[in-house]
């Protein structure tokens, strides 16, 4: 029972400990600035760019969201519906895990260690990401929907089944990948299976994962269909790959390792690689040592560890493997990061099984992997997003505040390099990127700034026109100059 509140308590306060000073930092993600405007302004323009791209229920939930937060200030109530969504999702898996044979502690560890991931640092960070939380909770919700009576039979299994397909297809319609998120505890049931069910593990295997690509499968004809009918118009992003040779080494060199390295952040500029690569290296390393001393001995753990280290991440990658756009985002990667997870707990489990190490150095591995996953996460989603993020948006907002604005107000925004920024990694949009530096962000930045300092509409006499490009302009035109490239000197040393 104490065991039991330890790790209750520590599910529930950890996500809002590490992710609480970015929560309520005050600063917007690239899109967020435009949100806020169109979800009032420009009603149902989320929702036909996000079904664009076969994600019609997320636009919804974005326009709903945005449309009653007021303004930047209210961008916090949604990240901590992220990180609140990403507890309930911690909380989901620790119960499922440990129903399914897991220890208590080793399902806390998954289920703390899935909402430390880089990719959950990225949804707690940027509010417009919040539905991809969503979407993983109704991906466990469908497996364990079907598992619950999987093994009774009878007509219960097949109101289950029906059951998990649905949730399976509105995790679809919300964001495709996280739908493959089911493959986490598909995978870390499969390895806990005694063998002694009334399903085989090969049967049991098929029936769910068959479930799941049914259900994705129906949200992508749902898809299709509106895009024949002319609900919505396909965007160039839904096309697929047409060269799936060099798709396979595009992963093997970009996704692969940024899920095998856990918790060490890959970065543009290689700044971590001392960091990078040898965690890719010893993730590696305790997986295979687990399977070559214990796993390869029983033929049955033999076949189960194959599935999952072997087939199972292909799987888990299947939307970034069909689709012809390769994004190299860590919020695609919940369903590949969180298997790898899933893999190093068990050669822990395995190798502490077969006493190969002892209790003490069992727990202190779990231990130190939760540790660094917090630290990291905070640091991560801090130092990384919300304060240079915070930086930019400071930036525009104090100039727009002490402007004294008249009839035609004259702006022009220097846009910054990526030599200017704030800080010194950064990956993809993600990590330590600029917002600023994107012509139709930086003037969605200033509308925002604007609002906030006069509401919905500019005082009578007053108005402005905006501009903005990469050099600052020679000429004296312009009554406001906001030179965002001196966020290079806020980069710490």
């Amino acid at each position: 029972m104490i065991r039991t509140r330890i790790c209750l308590y520590v599910l529930l306060l950890t996500p809002l400990a590490v992710y609480w000073q970015t929560i309520f930092h005050e600063y917007g993600m690239r899109d967020d600035y435009s949100h806020l405007r169109e979800a009032k302004e420009e009603t149902s323009k989320l929702v036909r760019f996000t079904a664009s791209q076969g994600r019609p229920l997320y636009g919804a939930l974005l326009e709903t969201t945005f449309g009653e937060v007021a303004e930047v200030t209210g961008l916090p109530l949604l990240r901590f519906t992220s990180v609140a969504l990403l507890t309930l999702l911690g909380l989901a898996l620790w119960r499922q895990l440990y129903q399914s044979g897991w220890s208590e502690i080793e399902a806390a560890v998954i289920g703390l260690g899935v909402v430390l991931l880089p990719a959950a640092q990225v949804v707690a960070s940027w509010a417009a990401c919040w539905p991809h939380v969503l979407a993983l909770l109704l991906s466990v919700a469908g497996f364990s929907a079907i598992e619950t009576e999987l093994e009774r039979g009878g007509m219960k299994r097949i109101v289950a089944l029906l059951g998990g397909c649905l949730i399976y297809c509105l995790a679809g319609l919300i964001y495709q990948s996280d739908a493959f998120f089911a493959v986490v505890p598909i995978a870390a049931v499969l390895l806990v299976r005694t063998g002694r069910e009334p399903l085989t593990d090969m049967r049991w295997s098929v029936i769910h994962l068959a479930a799941m690509l049914v259900g994705i499968a129906v949200s992508y004809l749902l898809v299709q269909m509106m895009f024949a009918n002319g609900v919505f118009h396909e965007s160039a992003r839904m096309k697929l790959e047409t060269n799936p040779a060099t798709k396979l080494g595009w992963f093997f060199w970009q996704p692969l390792p940024n899920a095998l390295a856990l918790y060490a952040l890959r970065d543009t500029f290689n700044v971590g690689a001392l960091v990078f690569w040898p965690a890719v290296a010893a993730v590696l390393a305790v997986i295979g040592y687990a399977y070559r001393t214990v796993g390869a001995a029983d033929a049955t753990a033999k076949k189960k560890w194959l599935v999952c280290a072997l087939a199972l991440p292909f799987l888990a990658h299947t939307v970034s493997f069909v689709a012809a756009e390769r994004s190299i985002g860590y919020r695609t990667l919940f369903a590949l990061s969180g298997l790898v997870l899933v893999l190093l707990a068990y050669a822990f489990r395995s190798l502490r099984t077969a006493e190969r190490i002892k209790l003490p150095v069992y727990y202190a591995g779990l231990g130190l992997l939760v540790v660094i996953a917090a630290l990291t996460a905070h640091r991560n989603s801090f130092g990384l997003i919300a304060e240079p993020q915070g930086y930019e948006w400071e930036m525009v907002h104090n100039a727009v505040m002490r402007t004294n604005f008249k009839a035609e107000t004259k702006v022009f925004l220097v846009t910054p390099r990526l030599d200017d920024r704030a800080t010194e990694r950064m990956f993809a949009d993600e990590f330590g990127n600029l917002s600023s530096d994107s012509s139709w962000t930086s003037k969605e930045m200033f509308k925002a700034a604007i609002r906030d300092r006069f509401g919905s509409k500019m005082p009578k006499g007053t108005g402005y026109t905006f501009t903005s490009g990469a050099d600052e302009p020679a000429d004296k035109s312009y009554d406001l100059v906001i030179d965002m490239r001196k966020l290079k000197a806020l980069r710490s040393p």
